[in-house]
């Protein structure tokens, strides 16, 4: 099997599914990481356990994507329109592709530019790089698999499940993407606060600016008469009202959200750090395009995807958590 765009996500599922001896796991990414996984080798850290990979193989041309019989796409949604002709050249015609990105629309995107079968799974948990070749899983939540009859994709999950991976099975993997979308409108704040996100989550004013944002969201899917799923033991309408709570209360109330490690942050906050674009289009800029479509007013999220381009050309975050809510929500 191959796994496209080797990240964070990327590194961590492969090494837990490389724990099969029977599946022969190659990596496809940049330069750096293949040198730094030479080196160190490739652990996933979740569940009190180290899953490891003496010596991974680790590709910078996705020419050996040809010899794979089933493929995970982990690269970004920004990468895959120049990803796609190389996707088309190297991977055969019959191959189930597992898209992984963040997003709304994925699927529709790749269904209409390769012929292959393809598949959305979902990851409600964070990833994060915690030393040299050690990916650890820094919140909690369950893989989300796509039910399939497709036996490559059962004996993936299979592993994943045999190694202690928490996975759910879903046949509506819309509905899912869309209520993943909900919580991933956090990603830009995150970004933009310059904060961990566990101490993001703790102040009142952030969370206020979240709250508007994914109402406006769940105002488009309702428009779109979408139910996006849950990804939280919440009802997801129920979010923004305990978002907006005291924050003493909202901690009593919301343990299970501050369960993350200390020093997360978003995967946009990386993107910013390291000077790349972001997805932030793919994001609340997807609720912005959606709302536009639907006649649903969306001025939250236009404004934060606003804040993200400049942050995209070089400006440093400097909006306190009171200036930001003033800005974004007038009050």
């Amino acid at each position: 099997m191959g796994i496209v765009g080797a990240g964070a996500v990327g590194c961590f599922l492969g090494a837990v599914l490389s724990q099969d001896k029977a599946l022969a796991v190659q990596f496809f990414g940049r330069e750096a990481l293949a040198i730094e996984l030479a080196a160190y080798g490739l652990t996933a850290s979740f569940a009190g356990q180290n899953l490891t990979v003496n010596a991974p193989a680790f590709f910078t041309s996705m020419v050996s994507l040809i010899e794979c019989d089933v493929v995970l796409l982990t690269v970004k949604a920004t990468s895959l329109p120049h990803l796609i002709p190389q996707l088309k050249k190297f991977i055969r015609p019959d191959v189930p592709v597992i898209a992984l990105q963040n997003g709304v629309g994925i699927s529709v995107m790749l269904e209409n530019e390769l012929p292959n079968p393809i598949y959305r799974a979902i990851v409600p948990f964070n990833v994060v790089k915690t030393s040299a070749g050690t990916f650890s899983m820094a919140s909690g939540g369950d893989l989300i698999w796509p039910l399939s009859v497709d036996h490559r994709l059962q004996y993936l999950a299979a592993i994943l499940a045999r190694h202690r991976l928490p996975l759910v099975f879903a046949a509506d993997m819309q509905a899912v993407e869309y209520g993943k979308l909900l919580l991933n409108l956090n990603n830009a704040l995150n970004a933009i606060s310059d904060l961990p996100l566990k101490q993001q989550l703790q102040n009142r004013d952030l969370r206020q600016v979240l709250a508007a944002a994914m109402q406006e969201w769940l105002n488009v899917c309702q428009a779109l008469q979408i139910s996006p799923g849950s990804l939280t033991r919440l009802p997801n309408r129920w979010l923004p009202t305990l978002l907006r709570l005291p924050t003493p209360l909202f901690k009593l109330l919301a343990g299970q959200m501050l369960r993350i490690d200390p020093f997360a942050r978003s995967s946009m906050w990386d993107d910013i750090q390291a000077g790349r674009r972001t997805e932030v289009m793919y994001l609340n800029g997807a609720v912005e395009r959606l709302g536009i479509q639907t006649g649903v007013a969306t001025p939250v999220n236009s404004a934060i995807v606003e804040l993200i381009k400049h942050l995209e050309q070089g400006e440093k975050p400097g909006l306190s958590p009171a200036a930001l809510k003033q800005r974004l929500l007038g009050d």
